[in-house]
This record gives structure tokens, sequence and C-alpha cells, in this order.
């Protein structure tokens, strides 16, 4: 007969949360049931039969001694107690059966629980690499970073060299600008002078001096005041294009400039209405012209005498100065004298004083000019008079040019008086009324030029303003 293995609680579920109730504790549990209700059951199979009655020979002559005497009713009662004891057993079967049905559950809930923890493991150790790779990230950011604060550093170290170079440049820039301001040193110390300077270049001083300043060695300001002296305050005067007379104090539209206040004499601007040059004599606009003041309006030639400085009467032509507010040119021997300083005139007594005595046998000449009431600016045009071809012998020579607006053939010239025509004879200036006179389209020379002479002439005709087509 097999041994009968007693049922034995092996752990306190009550005691533990559902949570940690592991399934090697369940299966222990269960297997101690199901082997104590096994060994018990096959101990009733050995006594029972399936029709509740005692297996036959179950009982032998040994079991029935004296003290086992028994009588039929306490066999039943045996038999109820047996009953009810394997009912009892049934019903701690259903318990177990009951409780191995929950536990059952309560594994599959660990199951779930431990799927879903090690679902968070997984993400956790997702997490854990993505944490990872984000600190390298970071790590190489960093590395990033700081080659780029290198590079940084670098490049204003870089910046800042360039900036001392560009200071140096500069500062070498202004020294060639204002050097050299002086000192002058004559051409024997020249060369010792650029050899101590800070530009050795071999450069020769050459200084120049103006606009306030003193240049040298061909630098900014030299080239600067070279400048201004070639080409003077022509900016101060022009005012560029007007289509009207400006103001002072008016603004150029076209420049953006502003007119003076006052105007300066002599300043001049542009007519784009009359395309011409007008001109500003102090009071007015006039139109640029001849100024006949050179002309000259009488010649008197004295010989002196030991001593003398007073000149007047009839020269050695028998002619006298007669004057009034004319101006003056006199020369001695040739060389032209300055006024108020080598000599003075008198119109009360039509005579000119001489500073000191020229000396005996010195020519002196005396030209009257033309009176300042009477010089006026005119417009005129040029012509070149067509070539004149003398012989020797000729005097007389017929004038005539050609039109630049009408082309050939040519015309005869209309001179007024011979102060309209300049002639010249071998390079040489003729004097009119004196060399040579001239009237309407013909010239008279005081003597005949030689054969082989040059020979020209320029007429300038008082300006006849152009007829414009409508």
């Amino acid at each position: 007969m097999p041994a009968i293995v007693r049922p034995k609680q092996q752990i306190l579920f009550s005691d533990r949360p559902r949570g940690q109730i592991t399934a090697d504790l369940l299966d222990a549990q269960i297997h101690n049931l199901v082997a104590a209700i096994s060994s018990t059951q096959a101990a009733l199979a050995d006594i029972r039969r399936d029709d509740g009655k005692l297996v036959n020979n179950s009982v032998g002559q040994e079991q029935l001694t004296a003290e086992w005497k028994l009588d039929r009713t306490e066999i039943d009662n045996i038999e109820r107690r047996i009953a009810v004891a394997a009912e009892k057993t049934a019903d701690v079967v259903q318990i177990v059966i009951a409780s191995g049905r929950e536990t059952d559950l309560r594994a599959q809930d660990a199951e779930a629980a431990a799927v879903s923890t090690a679902q968070m493991l997984n993400a956790i150790s997702h997490g854990n690499i993505n944490a990872l790779d984000a600190a390298s990230d970071a790590e190489n950011s960093a590395d990033r970073a700081e080659s780029a604060a290198i590079q940084s550093e670098n490049s204003a170290n870089y910046s800042k060299a360039q900036s001392d170079n560009a200071i140096a440049a500069k500062d070498e820039a202004l020294a060639w600008a204002e050097y050299l301001g002086g000192p002058v040193v004559d051409n024997t110390h020249a060369l010792d002078f650029i050899n101590a300077s800070k530009f050795p270049q071999g450069l020769f001083y050459q200084p120049v001096s103006g606009m306030g300043g003193l240049g040298g060695l061909w630098s900014a300001k030299w080239w600067a005041i070279h400048c201004q002296q070639l080409v003077g305050n022509i900016s101060f005067y022009y005012l560029g294009p007007w289509d009207h007379p400006p103001a002072s104090g008016e603004t150029n539209p076209n420049t953006g400039e502003s007119v003076p206040s006052p105007i300066a004499t002599g300043s001049f601007y542009y007519d784009t209405t009359k395309n011409s040059i007008m001109i500003w004599n102090g009071t007015a606009w006039q139109p640029p012209g001849v100024t006949v003041a050179p002309g000259f309006r009488a010649r008197y030639v004295y010989l002196a005498t030991a001593g003398q400085t007073v000149f007047t009467g009839v020269d050695i032509n028998g002619l006298a100065p007669v004057f009034t507010n004319e101006g003056h040119d006199v020369y001695l021997n040739g060389v032209r004298l300055v006024p108020q300083i080598d000599y003075t005139t008198d119109a009360a007594a039509d005579s000119m004083t001489m500073v000191e005595a020229p000396g005996a046998g010195t020519v002196v000449q005396w030209d009257l000019m033309i009176p300042p009431d009477q010089i006026n600016s005119a417009q005129v045009d040029c012509f070149k008079v067509q070539p004149l071809v003398p012989d020797g012998v000729k005097t007389t020579f017929a004038l005539s040019y050609i039109d630049p607006v009408a082309g050939p053939p040519a015309v005869a010239v209309d001179v007024g008086s011979g102060a309209q025509l300049q002639v010249s004879l071998d390079g040489v200036i003729q004097e009119p009324s004196v060399d040579y006179t001239a009237l309407g389209s013909t010239l008279s020379m005081a003597a005949a030029p030689a054969a082989d002479s040059r020979f020209w002439a320029v007429w300038f005709r008082p300006h006849i303003a152009a007829v414009l087509p409508p």
C-alpha cells in the first residue's frame, strides 16, 4: 500500500502582494496538494469499491480481533465517516483547484507584469542608449564648439594683426602725405638730407609753396599745391551751367553748389539759353569779348639829355602829348617801366616825370593808351586771312577769308580800322597806324615786305549774332 502524503502549506500567499506571487511557489504548493490527494485516493481505493462497499478480502482474520468485534451498525458508522472524509477531501480538492485557478490568474498577472516590466526595461535600455547617443552628440558638439572657439580666437588674432598693419600703413601714408613741410635745404645739402630721412628712396628734394603750406619730395601735399598753382581757383569762379543769370546765394539745380555771396568779379557761368559764357563784371553779367585796352592811342619818342627827368612837349617826330585820363606805357631803351615806381604822369601839364634821370642819349618811348572810359568789352569773330604773298615790291594787299559756316569761295574782308587786324611779319607783330593801315578789304604796309618773308594776318570782326531758324 502506498504511503499517504500529508498536505502542507508551502507559503502564506495572503502575506504577499499580488505582483510578488511567482510561478515556482505556486507550482510547489499545487504539487504538494495533488500528491496528498492522489495518495489519499490511492489508499481509499484499497479499501473501498466504486459502489461504496469495502473491497473484498480487505479485512482479514487478523483484523477481526476480540477488540474489533463490531456489529453492523458500527461498521456502517465507519463507512459513513469514511464517506464524509472522502467528501471533505473532495471539497479540499475543489478548494485547491479554485486556488490553482486563482494562482493561475495571479501567474498570468505576474506574466503580464513581467512583460510590462520587460518592455519598461527595454524602454529604459533604449532611453539609456538614446541618452548615450545624445551624450556622444553633446560631446561632439562641445568639441566642435571648442574648435570654433579656437578658430574664432585665431581669426580675432589675425584681425588684430591686420588692424595693426592698417594702422601702420595709415601712419606711413600720413607721413608721406605731409612729408616734408620743411625745413628747406639747398641743392648742395639735398642728398645728405634725403639719406638721413625716414624715406631715403632717392627722391630729390624739391619744395613747393602755396595754399599756406610747403610740400616736398613730391608728396601728396606737394602735388596738391602744384595742381592748385596750375589750375588756380577756377572752381571758385566757375559757377556751372544755368538757364538764367544766377543770383548771390542761389543754388545751382544741376550741381547743388551755391553761388558765392557776394559774387566775385570775374566769376562766370555757361548760359544754356544763350549757349554762351557770361562774365560778372562786378555789377552785372555780360558776354565775354576782346578788350581793346592794349591798343594805344599815340606814341612819343624822346632822346634824353644829361640829367633830364621830365619829358613833355614835342618829341623827335614833332608830336606833343595831350592827355586827360589815358593809360601810359613807358619804355627805357625798350625796357618797360613800372608806373608810380619808375615814373609818374601829370595830366594838367601833359608831362611824364622819371624817378631817376636815364642818362644822355637814352631812348624814352611814351605810349598813351585808350582812356578807361573808352574801354569796352566786345564779342568778336576771328578769321584767318587768306595767304598774303609778298614780292619785295608790293605794299598793298587784298584781304579775303573763308567763312567757316558758308565755306568756299573766299569773300572780301570788311575792316573798319587797322586795330581789327593782327599782322605778323617774320614773327614780329606789326603796329597799326605805324607799320600798316587797313580799311575795307585793303591792307597797306608802310614798307614792302621781303619776297621770302612770312607774312600773315588775322581779322577780329565785330560779332554778328547768328540768325537761328524758326
